[in-house]
């Protein structure tokens, strides 16, 4: 069964005085990208035109310098699409579709911290990663030597750590999550020691938090979240303890604030996302008060870089919610109006800035 999620991405305008970034919201399998300024308060404020044109995508993301978004295509062909970032609208440019050695079941993409490496899941029968290097000048992507490096069965997501020396991904059929370290110098990925660690059953998404001091991945069989610790020296993960946390039905999605302190999970059965107050000692994970939020059928989460502001996508009725964290218990509450309109099936989002780490807060 192909689970995917949705990812959201901001990116700032100098051009707009009163606007503090940007927001793009996927639609699942090529209903387009819905486009947003973000303006006074975090509130959505669509761009014109609200929604561009795409293909058969999953999932997005985009560089760490702002400057492009990328979305490897599903579904039978092979590519990654790249959009440009207009630097003083934030508008996307139409794509082009990088001819790479892709699979026919990409799905999710990761982008390391240095802006010179890509990974790409895919869930289809090759159980491989693709790797890329990123040309510096256009944003073009080309294979890396080898083009690919085994996976667990039917890879879902990729995750890399803040420090750009780790790189993790969720094996669905497996009930794992593969670890490698990334080469400094070429971006090629390797094993670790050892090469996989147990998840629950049905992993969907990994997160680690901008310390890189842990991890948490979404079981979306056992509706639990797996907590880990991130080795300092080695980047292997171990089970934290407890080594799950109880969450809704079907969580998928997840997102740590920049400042460490609160964890946000999408749930896509009972609408709604569950919120976690995060040790700062231990990194593991507690229910803040209330335990969850309610919104409409959540597929992604994320989390302003100003860590005032959170958004989640919603399939069923074509929206984003848009949340204020409170800036003592990072509990959220809904902004008025509550949502804006996306396009069809809104389905991920990513951001830029990213939600970096902001202080002494995090373990």
């Amino acid at each position: 069964m192909l689970t995917v999620s949705v990812l959201i991405v901001l990116v700032a305008s100098p051009a707009a005085a009163r606007t503090t970034g940007h927001a793009y919201v996927l639609g699942k399998f090529g209903t387009g990208i819905s486009q947003y300024s973000i303006g006074v308060g975090g509130l959505l404020l669509p761009l014109s035109p609200l929604s561009i044109s795409t293909s058969r995508t999953l999932s997005i993301t985009v560089t760490p310098d702002g400057k492009r978004v990328y979305a490897p295509v599903c579904c039978g062909v092979s590519g990654v699409l790249q959009y440009n970032i207009d630097p003083l609208t934030g508008a996307l440019s139409p794509p082009t579709l990088a001819t790479t050695a892709g699979g026919f079941e990409a799905v999710t993409i990761a982008v390391t911290p240095d802006g010179r490496s890509a990974y790409v899941t895919n869930q289809l029968g090759l159980n491989y990663i693709f790797e890329y290097t990123i040309d510096q000048v256009t944003g073009a992507l080309s294979p890396k030597t080898p083009a690919t490096i085994p996976a667990g069965l039917q890879p879902m997501d990729v995750a890399v750590a803040p420090d750009g020396k780790s790189a993790y991904v969720t094996d669905q059929n497996d009930n794992t999550i593969s670890q490698y370290n990334i080469d400094r110098v070429t971006g090629a990925l390797s094993p670790k020691t050892p090469e996989t660690v147990a998840t629950g059953r049905l992993p969907q998404f990994v997160v680690v938090t901008p310390s890189g001091k842990s991890a948490y991945v979404t079981n979306q069989d056992d509706n639990t979240i797996s907590q880990y610790r991130v080795d300092r020296v080695t980047g292997a993960l171990s089970p934290n303890t407890p080594a799950t946390v109880p969450t809704g039905s079907t969580p998928s999605d997840l997102a740590v604030t920049p400042n460490g302190k609160s964890l946000y999970v999408t749930n896509g059965s009972d609408g709604t996302v569950s919120q976690y107050d995060i040790n700062r000692h231990t990194g593991t994970l507690s229910p803040k008060t209330p335990a969850t939020v309610a919104t409409a059928s959540p597929s992604a989460v994320v989390v302003a870089a100003d860590s005032e502001s959170a958004y989640v996508t919603n399939q069923s009725d074509g929206t984003v919610s848009q949340y204020n964290i409170d800036r003592v218990t990072g509990a959220l509450s809904p902004k008025a109006p509550a949502t804006v309109a996306a396009g069809a099936d809104p389905f991920a989002i990513v951001a830029w800035p990213p939600a970096r780490r902001s202080g002494r807060s995090e373990h």
